[in-house]
This record gives structure tokens, sequence and C-alpha cells, in this order.
């Protein structure tokens, strides 16, 4: 009971106080009692509420169609046949329950420095005899795995940028090889200085000694005015639940630097699965 003497008394004092800082919640038109003309936008004022956060950037693209969008034949849903060689000109994401297979004699490429090709599906990944996939990054998560014979991921002078503690380039016109995990070399020979005083790019290991995988570098150059250096090598990645067969060839070399300029060094191929 007492507390329903409460609420009485608050409501009461609530309505005396409203009337007195705002008589027209009473008073119409025609000074009689109403609520119907209340304004309730007088006790808005001014007032603006903030505008929501922006949305958070996806990790990754959207998901690519099988026949939509890559021209197959299925779904990644069920079972994705890829017939057709593709070439993209940005990062691909494909995600799906089902299974892909690129058959004989297919290449999937995106020739670009640091391109990403990300597979995320639930069944299996084939790779048909003489097929090919070629970009700075190739990362494939799948029951299984399969790359029949002839069959390459080729990753080689793509690296995209380098991690943030070091570049692994070297400095100067002297056409150096770049570093990775150990320091690259230099063609120069200098008798005045020690041998560490005259290497080439700096050494840099991965951010984490379980999961080892990160771009190579890229090589040094002989003029200031063109860069000649080798681009370092991409990266390849498998996380497989089940097991994964190589019959094919998994390539993340760095690039050459010809005559003018210094090698990059290579990038690295990361395998998990029970099996294999």
């Amino acid at each position: 009971m007492a507390t329903v003497s409460s609420c009485v008394l608050h409501i009461i004092l609530n309505t005396f106080i409203l009337f007195i800082i705002n008589p027209s919640f009473i008073l119409g038109e025609n000074d009689e009692l109403s609520i119907v003309d209340f304004d309730f936008n007088s006790f808005n004022g001014d007032y603006t509420p903030p505008s929501p956060p922006p949305p958070a950037s996806p990790p990754h693209p959207p998901s690519l169609s099988c026949e939509g969008d890559l021209g197959g034949n299925g779904s990644f849903d069920t079972i994705c046949e890829l017939n057709s060689s593709l070439n993209f000109g940005k990062d691909v994401y494909i995600e799906g329950i089902g299974s892909l297979h690129i058959l004989s004699g297919v290449i999937v490429s995106c020739p670009m420095v640091g391109c990403s090709i990300l597979v995320n599906i639930s069944g299996e990944f084939v790779m048909g005899v003489n097929s090919s996939i070629i970009a700075g990054t190739v990362f494939v998560e799948a029951q299984n795995a399969s790359l029949s014979d002839g069959s390459i991921i080729n990753v080689t002078a793509l690296a995209g940028a380098p991690p943030p503690q070091t570049s692994g380039t070297p400095s100067g016109v002297q056409g150096s090889g770049g570093g990775h995990g150990g320091r690259g070399a230099s063609c120069v020979t200098d008798n005045t200085k020690l041998p560490e005083d005259v290497w080439g790019g700096d050494a840099y290991s991965w951010s984490s000694l379980d999961e080892p995988k990160s771009y190579g570098s890229k090589g040094g150059t002989t003029s200031k005015e063109e860069d000649y250096g080798g681009g370092g090598g991409g990266r390849i990645e498998f996380e497989v639940e089940s097991a994964i067969e190589v019959c094919g060839s998994l390539v993340a070399d760095g690039g050459d630097g010809g005559v003018k300029g210094g090698g990059g060094s290579g990038g690295s191929i990361y395998i998990k699965a029970p099996r294999m």
C-alpha cells in the first residue's frame, strides 16, 4: 500500500511541475483543458541524437558466385566447376559449403603485386591437370585438397607490402639482394668494411613461429631513376581439415633482378593438415 501511495504522489508532483513549466499541456486553442494540442517537440528543443557509428569494414571482399561472377557450372553450396580461364584485377574471395574444382588447363590469375585469392569452402578443393593459380597471396581452407599432375600455384615475385618492423629491401644502388629469414647478399667488395656492413636487405622473422607466413622482400637496384630489383615472393597457405595431396607445384620464389638489380627474397608456403 505504501508503494501505491508513493507512485500516486509522484504522478501528482510531476503533473503539477509540467503545468507550471508548460501550460499548453492543458490549455487548447479555446483555453479549455486538452492534451490533444500538446506539443511534444517543445521538450526536445534543438536536440539531435548522435549519428550511429559507421559500419565496420569487412575483413574481405564479398564472396563471388560460381556462375554469375566466375562463369563456372554449379554453385559453391554444392560443386562449382571452373572450365575457363579467369584474369582478375583485384582481390578475390570465394566462400561456400560445397566444393571447388578447377578443371584441367584452367588458369585463375591476379598477376598484381599483393593481390589475394582467398578460398574458404567446407568441401573439396581440386586443381585439375596443368591448371594454375597466380597471385600475390593464395589461401585455401577446405575439408580436403588435391593438386593434380602439372598443376601449379605460383606467387613468385608478387609479394605485397613488407611487415611493419622492416622492409627487408636493401638501401643504396648496389643491386643487393632482399632480406627475409637471413640477410640479403651484396656484390660490393670493400676491404675497408666488415662483412656485415656490406650485406643486402635486413633480415626479419615471421610474426609467429607456429605460423611462419610472410612476404619476401624486394631486391635492390643499381639506378636512382629506375627500380630494377626483383620482387619478393608471395604467400601460399593451406588449412585442410582431413588430407591434402600435392602432385603439382607450390612456388613462392623471389623475382630475378637481372643484370641491373638484386634478386628478391622468397616468400612463404604454409600447410596445415592432418595428412599430406
